[in-house]
């Protein structure tokens, strides 16, 4: 148990210096709520461990760049079940709506996680790795918009160059394309709005918004809701401030790790 006690004390202690660029000994006693004679040993075992380096002038200490070894396990998906996925639940608690998270993946969108199956309101049900059509998605349109315009170039000579079908015809259209991207940048979200058929009584739309890390499009956030349940003004004023706020928390802990 004292081992426990030690390591939960060291880890609260570099998590309090990860956001100060350096502290003394009282300061960090004062912060984690310790004598200065268990503070100084905690940071010193820290030091001789390569975690902390403690300055000869002012005896301040401050992390080292083996802290940020650290984080280079934080692998590829890491920012989806440590960042992503958890908040994608909490959204999904208070729109109720299913929320996905999608992907580029080989010209296509791929749907890394859902919540149809937590969701009362979904309509069908998806596995995850269902890969979508960029152009008629409106996750791919916030790629398509968010994505550097290399990538972009890149991504719409590779489906003009398929077989023409229902799901790449636009790639054709370069004027319709420009529009396309030029209303999802002003907007912020992109919108697929599918009209019912007179026999379908449940179809579904989906608006979506992208996920940025370092500057770069990520993935995209989205959420279904049935097509006849509102209006796009009345999902404007309902939802997408709340879409929004959980984006931005997204982006703000993914910056947050990539500072570490």
């Amino acid at each position: 148990m004292h081992s426990i006690r030690s390591l939960r004390r060291g880890l609260m202690a570099l998590e309090i210096l990860n956001s100060r660029k350096a502290m003394t000994v009282a300061e960090m006693a004062r912060e984690i709520g310790l004598p200065r004679t268990t503070t100084f040993r905690i940071l010193e075992n820290l030091v001789s461990f390569g975690y902390l380096k403690r300055g000869h002038k002012k005896g301040r200490y401050s992390l080292t760049i083996r802290v940020r070894n650290l984080a280079s396990g934080f692998n590829e998906d890491a920012w989806l079940s440590e960042i992503v996925k958890p908040l994608a639940i909490e959204l999904s608690k208070i729109v109720i709506w299913p929320i996905s998270i999608m992907s580029p993946r080989n010209v296509r969108m791929s749907l890394r996680f859902t919540t149809d199956s937590d969701s009362p309101l979904s309509l069908d049900y998806y596995n995850e790795g269902l890969r979508l059509p960029i152009l008629p998605t409106a996750s791919g349109n916030v790629y398509l918009a968010y994505c550097s315009e290399t990538e972009l170039e890149i991504v719409l000579s590779a489906l003009a160059h398929e077989k023409t079908n229902d799901t790449n015809m636009l790639a054709r259209s370069p004027g319709t394309i420009k529009k396309l991207i030029d209303t999802t940048r002003k907007n912020g979200f992109a919108i697929n709005i599918r009209s019912p058929r007179s026999n379908e009584p449940g179809k579904t739309n989906t608006i979506a918004l992208p996920i940025m890390r370092n500057g770069q499009f990520l993935a995209a956030l989205a959420m279904r809701y049935i097509t006849v349940a509102m209006t796009t003004s009345e999902l404007k004023e309902r939802y997408l401030p709340t879409l929004i706020e959980i984006r931005d928390q997204m982006e703000e802990e993914l910056e947050a790790i990539d500072q570490q």
